[in-house]
């Protein structure tokens, strides 16, 4: 929705209490200028269904009536001060006219300025077109009054007013807004120009919600980037539980063959029952009770160490005593055959000697 303000004038009438009271006309159909506060005329189609749509006119009744246009109005302490009286009816249609029953109790406040401006939101049908072989940049639709301020020169040219001396007068078509004080907005790409008011409080009200996007878009991202390192904290977590499950696993595994090899029942027994009962059946003679675990796991690995070295040095005597026993065995055999044979010979060498005698 945008902001937009009319111009007409009003016929003004002195009641004997000094209000002035009129049914003016406050706006009509037809192609109206305005300044896009760049510096560039663009003009805006009112067509007859948006003006005289019945939820457009009722919008009229009862909206304030103010010292010149003060931005668009939105709570009761913006009319502190502005306020000089008040639209009685809803918008009535007459012709091309849009007319309402009006009060001004602050007279003194409008002074000479006998013209009206109405202040309203609608929504911008960028279309262009012609109208009654005029063309127009864009169309006003769904058009909500929020008041009816007093101005020194009017905009929509087709109304009349009566002064005091009943003196009927018209006016030129105002083509900018000169009433409405202009406020610097600056852009994000630097460039800064004048806009009304309102523009500026929207054009704030979307910079603060960038901003508040923006800073729950930091925090959703430092979230994710905390969610993200947990994952991977837990994953090496997991998988270090899981080795060490492993590793205990296979512990156990080869203490129970080893239990399975020196007989001793292992059901129902822990790890460090099992490893004392091994380290007993060795010939371990230490007392284990009340001694740490990590003590008991120091001893059972110095028991099984010993006895594996006395294994090993076993091992390696019997194998050199059978080394020895096969040598002499082979010994004894050969020199047996050597004898043996040295004997046959002899025998065929004397029978040898015996022919030749003869």
């Amino acid at each position: 929705m945008v902001a937009r303000y009319d111009n007409i004038t009003f016929k003004a009438e002195l009641t004997k209490e000094g209000w002035i009271i009129d049914k003016p006309v406050i706006t009509r159909a037809g192609i109206f200028n305005y300044n896009n506060g760049k510096g560039k005329i663009v003009k805006e189609y009112r067509p007859d269904e948006e003006v005289f749509k019945s939820d457009s006119l009722n919008s009229l009744r009862a909206i304030p009536i103010t010292d010149g246009h003060k931005g668009i109005l939105s709570t009761n302490s913006e009319l502190d001060g502005i306020v000089v009286g008040s639209v009685m009816s809803p918008g009535v249609k007459e012709d091309s006219n849009v007319v309402a029953d009006i009060v001004i109790h602050n007279v003194k406040k409008i002074g000479s300025r006998r013209d009206l401006s109405l202040g309203y939101q609608c929504r911008i049908d960028e279309t262009p077109g012609e109208f009654n072989g005029q063309k127009y940049d864009q169309v006003q639709r769904d058009i909500t009054y929020n008041h009816l301020a007093v101005v020194n020169k009017g905009r929509a040219g087709n109304a009349r007013i009566r002064l005091d001396s009943d003196e009927l007068v018209s006016f030129e078509m105002e083509t900018d807004m000169p009433d409405v004080t202009l406020v610097a907005v600056r852009l994000d790409s630097g460039i800064t120009y004048q806009a009304q008011p309102e523009v500026a409080v929207h054009i704030k009200g979307l910079e603060d919600q960038l901003k508040d996007l923006k800073t729950r878009l930091d925090k959703s991202d430092a979230e994710r980037d905390t969610a993200k390192a947990a994952l991977v904290t837990a994953n090496k977590e997991h998988e270090e539980s899981l080795k060490k499950e492993r590793d205990t696993a296979r512990s156990r595994v080869t203490l129970e063959e080893k239990a399975k090899q020196m007989s001793i029942k292992f059901d129902g027994l822990s790890d460090r029952e099992v490893k004392i009962a091994i380290a007993a059946k060795l010939g371990n003679k230490l007392d284990f009770k009340d001694r740490s675990d990590d003590y008991v796991d120091s001893a059972y690995d110095m028991t099984i160490s010993n006895e594996e070295s006395k294994s090993k040095t076993t091992a390696e005597q019997k194998k050199i005593t059978t080394t020895k026993q096969d040598a002499s065995s082979g010994n004894s055999g050969s020199s047996s055959l050597d004898a043996r044979a040295r004997m046959i010979a002899r025998i065929r060498g004397e029978q040898t000697n015996k022919k030749d005698a003869a």
